[in-house]
């Protein structure tokens, strides 16, 4: 087995240096379009803005002066429209929630008094089990439906 003298120097090491592989970019919106029908529509930015961009809407005057006011009356009703369709989400949301709370309520209780019931009946260890195991099953959909959300 050879042993390292303590009066040799150990022989340099070289640092390599690593090359960055190219990142290939997803396709955008126009290009994919370009790819799809051959025509580009717009080369420009994509928003999702609730008005477009105002050198958009200067060219837009340009070509047709009063389009400008339907474009931004549209935009309008698209604000409007937008707002009323995520209040009633939220609004759908929330009862979700209270609906998902109020059974898990109702389950835990009927699973605590079913293993009460059992265990004042004679059979203590079932209703222990049978108390456990609800208030398990509600801790781990709970937990499961805490980590789904976080991710």
């Amino acid at each position: 087995m050879a042993t390292r003298q303590s009066g040799t120097k150990a022989a340099p090491t070289q640092k390599t240096t690593l090359k960055k592989a190219p990142v290939k970019k997803p396709a955008t919106k126009v290009t994919l379009r370009k790819k799809l029908t051959g025509v580009s529509a717009s080369t420009g930015q994509v928003t999702d803005g609730p008005i477009l961009p105002i050198d958009q809407l200067e060219r837009l005057y340009a070509i047709k002066p009063d389009a400008v006011d339907w474009v931004i009356q549209q935009t309008q009703i698209e604000a409007e429209h937008r707002r009323e369709e995520t209040s009633r989400v939220n609004s759908f949301i929330f009862i979700e929630h209270l609906l998902g709370q109020f059974s898990a309520l109702l389950i835990g209780a009927a699973g605590i008094l079913g293993g009460s019931w059992v265990a004042t009946s004679g059979q203590p260890w079932a209703g222990v089990t049978i108390a456990a195991a609800v208030i398990t099953g509600l801790a781990v959909a709970y937990l499961k439906g805490k980590t789904k959300r976080v991710a």
